[in-house]
């Protein structure tokens, strides 16, 4: 970024901010705003970004290192560092747990939001170099065999330790169900991992982590969710509860989706049920999901959900079984299940037309209309996806009235 200008152009374009990620974790998107929130109200030039971190766990830490002449710096230290480095350093417990069951020194997940002028000044310092090392990983105790090769590398995250004293470096926690889930491990690795009590990282338990990321921004504003139970597909245990996805034109963080549910009280979402919601212009006041709903709402029109109860048959996560996972294609073997939609309600509005929903009936109504709580009666039926199969419930509507598919 910095032998090519491409640092020094962005800050000239205007821009403020850059994150850096370094894994397949979905997750980092659930959080980026709220770092970049802190960053900015704390004038941070780095923050690190963290979890709950269980003492002597496998993943990198963030603590605050100070030199004999008094320097101080907050870092990255890799957990096979650790434990040594607060041994040499007095602390004759090493890495122990709190009394809330976690280490001092929170986890370091790869996710860092850097103030993009500050970083362009220290790479003007530094020229972008970061210290190199080896860090071979031998086969076994004998420490003679590489398991494999051994390279020269750096880290991002030491890059913190370039920082000139006047930068501020700091580090924001949030809870685990918002940290880091990767897809890394093929499914057999994963099943291992798993029998072993170790976090899979897999395509299954990845996937599942974003549906119960969701699932808890909806019960932190007091909706009725049920929560997880374990399940375990093909060896690999993962937390399944409600699959819920809030689509990031809907919801990007969790201030804007209390925005969006004015009484989130009133919602309940039963274990069985999938929710999906796409589109920026949707509220939803009272919804009873006991089923599959699908809600997508295009840019230029608008859906309001005043009260609606959904039951059905709903979506399943099938675990597969050995002839279909031999013979599934790539992405759904390395699940380990399929989806397999036995029924769904769908509320789908096209643009230009705005929507209110109203004890489970649709209304069309105008934009101001919504705005100043004024709807038209003329109804428009939902239907299940089992009449959409069979022709039964869907009302047709000219296309010259402009009107959403509402099934």
């Amino acid at each position: 970024l910095h032998s090519t200008g491409t640092a020094k152009r962005w800050a000239a374009e205007g821009r403020k901010w850059v994150m850096f990620f370094q894994d397949t974790n979905t997750l980092y998107f659930s959080t980026f705003l709220a770092t970049l929130g802190v960053s900015a109200a704390h004038n941070v030039a780095v923050n690190l970004v963290t979890v709950p971190r269980r003492a002597k766990e496998a993943i990198g830490a963030v603590a605050a290192l100070t030199h004999d002449d008094g320097r101080r710096m907050v870092a990255n230290v890799e957990y096979n560092q650790l434990e040594p480095l607060l041994h040499a350093s007095g602390h004759a417990d090493g890495d122990v747990n709190e009394a809330d069951g976690y280490s001092k020194y929170p986890g370091n997940i790869n996710e860092l939001m850097f103030d993009l002028q500050a970083y362009t000044a220290t790479l003007e310092q530094t020229n972008g170099r970061i210290d190199e090392f080896i860090n071979p990983k031998y086969a076994d105790a004998s420490r003679t065999t590489f398991k494999s090769p051994t390279r020269l590398e750096c880290m991002m995250q030491d890059y913190v330790k370039t920082t000139p004293p006047g930068q501020k470096v700091a580090w924001t926690r949030y809870p685990n169900t918002f940290g880091y889930y990767p897809a890394k491990n093929d499914i057999v690795s994963a099943a291992k991992l798993s029998a072993q009590g170790v976090p899979p990282h897999s395509a299954s338990s990845s996937e599942f982590a974003v549906y119960e990321m969701h699932a808890t921004s909806l019960r932190l504003l007091g909706a009725a969710v049920a929560p997880p139970t374990r399940r375990t597909f093909r060896g690999v245990g993962v937390d399944a509860g409600p699959a819920v996805v809030l689509a990031a034109d809907f919801a990007p963080c969790l201030t804007l989706l209390r925005a969006k549910l004015p009484t989130p009280a009133d919602i309940s979402v039963t274990a069985r049920s999938t929710l999906v919601v796409r589109g920026a212009a949707v509220e939803i006041h009272a919804l009873e999901l006991d089923g599959a709903l699908v809600i997508e709402v295009a840019d230029g029109a608008s859906l309001v959900i005043n009260s609606l109860a959904v039951k059905n048959d709903g979506w399943e996560f099938r675990e597969l079984s050995d002839d279909e996972q031999a013979r599934e294609e790539e992405a759904t073997a390395i699940r380990g299940y399929r989806l397999v939609r036995h029924d769904a309600k769908y509320l789908k509005v096209a643009a230009g037309e705005h929507i209110v929903v109203d004890e489970g009936k649709a209304k069309r109504a105008s934009l101001s209309q919504i705005k100043t709580g004024r709807t038209t009666k003329e109804g428009l039926t939902i239907s299940t996806g089992a009449e959409l199969k069979t022709g039964k419930g869907v009302k047709e509507i000219p296309k010259s009235e402009g009107c959403c598919a509402l099934s």
